[in-house]
């Protein structure tokens, strides 16, 4: 078992491969014998969440001692631990929202247009029998606390679709380039040579196309499924990630403690996956946080412009309904504003708060 062990890097290595493999062959079997197993989200959240625990939550649990000293110097900064509350706030709506709101989609034409509680709209109606606008005043109520837009749809059901769509692409997207460009990052900063030009120069040539534009392109012409944007967003946004990881991949390969492990005798393999890529973790951490925020707008703004998904209530479809009556019920738009608004702002916070924990140069 060392042994076999030893050849895929350690036990751990080891465990998730084999986990891998099963996916692997329960993912052949869906595509080419059953008709269906699980759905396409199910397979990446069998794919990330093994790779998280593995290579991040168990070495943080291994250097306890050190995880703490990071989240003491991280809870010195108050604006990022308000931006985590907030965001722990986002994730418990997700989970827990859908089985204590309405059906987003649910129409309902005899309570269109109803404000929020504690305010009042006014709505003229044309009258039949007098041939005349009548004019009402309609008072919010607590059946739709956040009001409803123009088919009479709960805006707070759509608040927490909005929020699970929005996690689920900010989180699915971003891992995906993350991967994406630590993996390339690190082989490209360690093997340099023609195998480093190549990848420097590849980057180069995705980061020359506005990252919007190509994204917009990419989604009109192929569609617009969740899922596809989650796969385009990732395939393309992972280029700065590249170009950060392989900076600091540069200046690690010259350390002392590579040096001594090149010279006894360990592999490019693991001199990889257990001396740079640990190391330049701290990094991506940071990368991903300040990354969820943009990757969370990207999906709004194809929303807003009718590249989204229609199937699905976002945030940025919920904008995109609402700004044809800013004029007469404006809580359709604000408050999907206001929620991407808190939602950027609190990753960023908390962002800082973790590049400032691990900047040593930091007087936090």
């Amino acid at each position: 078992m060392r042994r076999t062990g030893g050849i895929f890097g350690g036990r751990r290595n080891l465990i998730f491969s084999g986990l891998m493999l099963v996916l692997l062959l329960i993912f052949l079997l869906d595509l080419f014998v059953v008709d269906r197993i699980f759905e396409p989200f199910t397979y990446f959240y069998l794919f990330f969440a093994p790779l998280i625990i593995f290579y991040g939550v168990y070495p943080l649990y291994v250097n306890r001692r050190l995880t703490r000293y990071y989240w003491d110097r991280t809870k010195r900064h108050r604006l990022a631990v308000i931006g985590l509350g907030f965001i722990i706030f986002l994730v418990a709506v997700a989970i827990l929202g859908p089985f204590l709101t309405q059906d987003p989609t649910q129409v309902d034409f005899k309570n269109k247009n109803l404000p929020p509680v504690g305010f009042s709209s006014e709505q003229s109606i044309f009258d039949r029998n007098t041939e005349q606008l009548i004019t009402t005043e309609t008072q919010g109520t607590w059946r739709h606390p956040f009001g409803t837009d123009d088919k009479g749809r709960d805006l707070l059901a759509m608040l927490v679709s909005g929020t699970r769509i929005s996690l689920q692409i900010g989180l699915m997207a971003t891992l995906i380039a993350i991967f994406i460009g630590l993996i390339i990052g690190v082989v490209s900063a360690y093997l340099g040579g023609w195998v480093d030009n190549a990848l420097m120069r590849f980057t180069d040539i995705m980061m020359t196309f506005p990252f919007f534009l190509l994204l917009v392109l990419i989604v009109f012409l192929y569609g617009s499924s969740l899922w596809f944007i989650i796969l385009v967003i990732g395939l393309t946004g992972w280029t700065g990630t590249a170009r950060l990881v392989r900076s600091e991949t540069l200046s690690l390969r010259t350390r002392d403690f590579i040096m001594a492990s090149k010279s006894l005798g360990a592999s490019d393999r693991r001199i990889v996956f257990r001396h740079l890529i640990p190391n330049v973790m701290s990094l991506v951490i940071v990368i991903a946080t300040l990354s969820i925020p943009g990757v969370i707008l990207a999906e709004a703004a194809l929303s807003f412009i009718g590249l989204g998904d229609p199937t699905v209530t976002s945030w940025g479809l919920v904008l995109h309904a609402g700004q044809r009556s800013l004029d007469t019920a404006w809580w359709i738009a604000v408050e999907p504003g206001i929620m991407l608004f808190l939602t950027v702002l609190a990753f960023n916070f908390l962002g800082d708060g973790i590049r400032d924990a691990f900047d040593p140069r930091s007087q936090i």
